[in-house]
């Protein structure tokens, strides 16, 4: 029985320590953006907007919100660093060399409690359409 017992901890800290383990920001792309904005950053013509060149939403008032506020990136099931890390990974091999001030966790933490109810909307008031 205790051996029974000490195999399942051993098994729980081994899949706990998984979990945790870092993974690249390319990797998250494909796990957590890739289904709906394509391998690519393309994105869906009219449902789906495309995340290339998306770094010039940074530039307009409001637009460093936007991106962290879009219900993708708010509730995506990361920890804000890692999320950091992956929105600042697709905004640099996205966005043909642009700079952007990279995103830091403290930042996400705050605008990820409150997702964006109407991104397009949302993003139509930063006149880069929907």
């Amino acid at each position: 029985m205790r051996r029974a017992a000490a195999w399942i901890v051993a098994l729980s800290c081994g899949l706990a320590a998984g979990a945790s383990a870092k993974v690249p920001p390319e990797e998250s792309y494909q796990l957590h953006c890739s289904g709906c904005h394509g391998p690519d950053g393309a994105g869906r013509a009219d449902f789906v907007p495309s995340l290339r060149g998306l770094a010039v939403l940074l530039e307009s008032p409001g637009g460093r919100a936007y991106l962290a506020r879009v219900p993708g990136v708010a509730q995506a099931p990361l920890e804000s660093a890692a999320l950091a890390e992956l929105l600042n990974w697709v905004l640099r091999e996205l966005s043909d060399g642009r700079e952007f001030a990279p995103y830091a966790a403290h930042e996400l933490e705050a605008w990820r409690r409150d997702p964006l109810r109407d991104p397009a909307a949302a993003r139509s008031a930063l006149g880069r359409g929907p």
